[in-house]
């Protein structure tokens, strides 16, 4: 009996996977580096370097245009906080100390490293210094007068240092280098979420006294940055320190400098666009006591007026839900602050109250400082278990066909390095964030609030900045490069191919009653010149049977009618896949021959 060609269309567009993959059978199960548009897949574009490496992972970043129409980008790592412009990565990182020595520097004749003999100064492994007003050479050749540039310390004992620098040394030289002005800069911050081990980080009594503990209650918390544009100038602020700006007047060679009139510790930054304050989330108050729930903001227009008074228009405002505020966003319905447990909004509503809070969720925190977004005037964000959104009067949480899949596989040991971002070119709300085995963020997935579906995939981002200043969105890799993303007509990565599939859910054909023979495939898939796709089709006799068959891949090119084939089973599932350089493909409406098929 000669079978019929069955149309082989999907329910709804993105990927399902809340049940089994028999169950979730009239849909698509898998995939990666896909989207959706008008229901139908397609493969993603790619990415390309921006930049020379820099120093550290990005954990923030910020674009903008400053008075002179320069596009900058500032973006902030463990250790350090730059800005790049015209693809030159700047260092601004803060000074956070000044010290003047006398012939403290020593070289050795054809070395490159240059010891340091300093007491004091609180200079350890991992940190950066700066030298200027060197006013004799060292080696006979080096000078070391520049404040933008930083040299990584190595620690020698408790007055010396080293630094390694880009000259050699033409002579030995002990005790040279006349006066010098050492720039102690911010010291770098941690890269992974750690256990913290001493007094109080483990449980009373358990082991004895002077053993090692092996386990902890306390996480090191990894360098984050939240940082904001102020005009043309940027506003940044390392969680649990200073407030810090960076003023375009001076140049990229200038490095950011304390606000100091802000509160010493503060956890995370914002502005509001429309009435132009300052606010601190988790700050310490005005007698320098610190309080994870506090919120604090400068008098309007002033983001170095802090202390309220009769005349300005400062204050602050303690939340009472949660132990701590995790993070906080400005959208355009009100300013969002989460804890980790609850949500809050603040209202602006003029003198004398400033601004009105109101509690508007509970069991709806936020994951990660950075884990919430706006798209179109509606902020999403995730929690610990579940999608959220907020539409001015309540929060609801998203219906997610990929729920389990994502949450089951977060580590939450470094959830705080799950980041979201807008790529409005395709009305997407994404989530960049680790993986179970992973201690970077090696995954993503993606909301389109429009055509109400998810995708998830794999990647190397760890920030996200939408498209705007720039034509594509922009991403910082954790390569230490930033990534102009989706350029258009652009579909390999940095050069590379990019391997994209999408798989199906299984399907059958009278619920499964019979055995079915697949004899052909006609297909329709839109493919750009000189590109390929490839097809599998992978059938089994009953859904857990652990014995499958896979016949392929078999390549359809822009020019392929038909592919004759021989599959046999009572459920089939399908997969389109590519992975050749600049290949831009569609999924339309494949076709196969299928006919019931005896049990032999």
């Amino acid at each position: 009996m000669a079978g019929v060609l069955s149309e082989l269309n999907f329910a709804r567009p993105g990927f399902n996977r809340e049940n089994t993959r028999y169950a979730e059978k009239g849909h698509w199960y898998d995939g990666n580096h896909v989207r959706f548009r008008d229901g139908t897949p397609q493969n993603i574009r790619g990415y390309e370097k921006r930049g020379l490496v820099f120093d550290g992972t990005p954990r923030d970043i910020a674009t903008w245009i400053d008075f002179d129409d320069s596009r900058l980008i500032g973006f902030g790592t463990e250790k350090k906080l730059y800005i790049q412009e015209g693809g030159l990565n700047f260092d601004v990182t803060p000074i956070v100390s000044v010290v003047t020595v006398t012939n403290a520097l020593n070289t050795a004749t054809g070395s490159t490293r240059i010891v340091v003999s300093a007491t004091g100064i609180g200079i350890s492994d991992g940190n950066y210094v700066a030298f200027t007003s060197q006013t004799a050479t060292v080696g006979g050749n080096i000078f070391l007068n520049n404040i933008g540039v930083s040299y990584l310390v190595s620690t020698i004992d408790a007055s010396s240092f080293a630094v390694d620098v880009s000259d050699t040394a033409a002579a030995t030289s002990s005790s040279a280098g006349g006066d010098v002005t050492l720039h102690r800069l911010l010291p770098a911050g941690a890269s992974i979420a750690q256990p913290g081990y001493g007094w109080s980080a483990g449980t009373y009594g358990l082991s004895t006294y002077g053993t090692p503990r092996t386990s902890s209650n306390i996480t090191i918390q990894i360098r984050q940055w939240s940082l904001v544009n102020w005009g043309e100038d940027l506003l940044a602020c390392p969680r649990g320190g200073k407030i810090y700006l960076w003023d375009a007047t001076g140049g990229t060679e200038s490095r950011a400098v304390v606000v100091t009139a802000s509160p010493t510790i503060n956890n995370q930054i914002l502005i509001t666009p429309d009435s132009q304050f300052l606010i601190s989330l988790g700050c310490t108050d005005e007698t320098g006591t610190y309080d994870p729930l506090l919120i604090r903001w400068s008098s309007q227009e002033d983001y170095n007026d802090w202390t309220a008074s009769a005349t300005n228009t400062a204050g602050s405002n303690p939340l009472g839900t949660g132990s701590r505020i995790v993070g906080g966003m400005h959208s355009r319905q009100a300013v969002m602050v989460w804890t980790d447990t609850a949500t809050h909004t603040m209202q602006y509503v003029g003198a004398p109250y400033v601004f009105r809070m109101r509690h508007v969720g509970d069991a709806t925190g936020l994951i990660g400082p950075h884990a919430a977004a706006e798209f179109n005037g509606a902020p999403f964000w995730m929690g610990d278990s579940n999608f959220f959104v907020f539409n001015g009067g309540a929060v609801q949480t998203l219906d997610c066909t990929v729920r389990r899949y994502v949450f089951d596989d977060i580590n939450r040991v470094e959830s705080d390095k799950i980041f979201a971002g807008i790529n409005s070119e395709f009305n997407e709300v994404t989530w960049l964030y680790p993986s179970a085995g992973s201690l970077e963020c090696n995954r993503y997935v993606s909301y389109n609030p429009l055509e109400k579906y998810w995708v998830y995939g794999t990647g190397k981002f760890t920030t996200l900045e939408d498209q705007g200043i720039f034509s594509n969105t922009i991403t910082g890799g954790s390569d230490s490069y930033l990534y102009d993303n989706e350029p258009e007509g652009m579909y390999t990565a940095d050069g590379q191919g990019i391997t994209s599939y999408i798989e199906s859910a299984a399907f059958d054909i009278d619920a499964g009653n019979q055995m079915m023979l697949i004899r052909r495939l006609i297909p329709d898939v839109s493919i750009s010149s000189g590109g390929a796709v490839s097809f599998t089709i992978t059938t089994k006799r009953y859904p857990q049977a652990v014995e499958e068959t896979t016949k392929g891949p078999y390549t359809i090119s822009p020019g392929t009618e038909k592919l004759d084939f021989r599959a046999r089973g009572r459920q089939a599932r399908i997969r389109l896949e590519s992975s050749i350089t600049d290949t831009d493909w569609r999924y339309g409406s494949l076709r196969l021959q299928i006919q019931p098929d005896g049990g032999r």
